[in-house]
């Protein structure tokens, strides 16, 4: 998933267990190349952690640093990180020194330069996932001597947590059974239960949810608490409403 939109001739795949060398610090010649002229999808953990960087609202932070766009077959509405009005189309959250949201910055910036691409078994709905390395010319950071396998570069960027969740999210996405498309409502309904999760948490307070699934008391205070259950609570209920999925209990 995470290739699309990258030209072919950058990419050399990388099996697992191959090594690569690559380093990025202040010192590269291209430090912070990378961080303009993007179009930069967001999943929805990405707007989770983003927003725990900033301390903002949902509502807040996707007016003020996304835009959205539909995504076919299916328009599935995705998040896409605004750049800055100029020339460069610089990232928001770059700063002289680097990146302000080194910590919670998104997955896409985390794995680069290594692209991972994923597709879902069409019978059997398991992961299917490629590696390559993207060799972009304007990059330096393979002339370092560090060297990696691919699972030492994920545990180093602290992909585990996010990985997960981009895949449940991905799963539900590109299933077959959605290829028809979309309803607005649907769409309103995907965007709610994945992006938009202050309005989902406020379903949850309300009681309204409790008179529609049984939820078990110690999740719903998860939920009301923590963005991550918030985001597997939206997950489950997705794939219960629009797969059909045994995921929650209805009343």
């Amino acid at each position: 998933m995470q290739c699309k939109g990258v030209p072919e001739e950058k990419l050399e795949a990388l099996e697992w267990g191959a090594r690569f060398n690559f380093a990025c610090h202040p010192d590269v010649p291209c430090f912070t190349e990378c961080c303009r002229n993007l179009r930069l999808l967001l999943t929805p953990y990405d707007v989770l952690r983003l927003r725990k960087a900033l301390g903002l609202s949902s509502r807040s932070f996707i007016d003020e640093y996304t835009d959205l766009e539909f995504r076919e077959p299916a328009r599935f509405p995705v998040l896409y990180l605004r750049m800055k009005d100029d020339d460069e189309r610089l990232c928001p959250f770059l700063k002289p020194e680097g990146c302000a949201v080194y910590e919670h910055r998104p997955s896409a910036c985390r794995i680069y330069p290594v692209a991972r691409a994923t597709r879902f078994h069409g019978v059997h709905q398991t992961l299917i996932e490629s590696f390559y390395v993207i060799r972009e010319d304007h990059c330096r950071g393979f002339q370092e001597s560090r060297s990696w396998t691919v699972e030492e570069w994920l545990e180093d960027q602290g992909l585990g947590r996010y990985l997960r969740f981009n895949d449940e999210w991905t799963r539900t996405v590109m299933h077959k059974s959605l290829s028809r498309g979309l309803s607005p409502a649907q769409q309103q309904f995907v965007y709610t239960l994945t992006y938009d999760l202050d309005v989902l948490r406020k379903m949850m307070e309300s009681g309204k949810l409790d008179r529609v699934f049984i939820i078990d008391g110690a999740e719903r205070e998860r939920c009301l608490n923590d963005n991550e259950a918030l985001l597997t609570f939206g997950l489950k209920w997705l794939r219960f409403s629009l797969l059909g999925e045994s995921t929650l209990e209805v009343r």
